[in-house]
């Protein structure tokens, strides 16, 4: 149970880390396309 809820709370830390990053490309992808 303790190995499901850190690998839970990584996971979403990971998940929620990736969708920055996705999300900061598309907005330098806008301020390019912009420019």
């Amino acid at each position: 149970m303790l190995g499901f809820v850190l690998g839970s709370m990584f996971g979403g830390t990971v998940g929620v880390f990736a969708i920055c990053l996705c999300t900061a490309a598309k907005w330098g992808d806008e301020h390019i396309d912009r420019n």
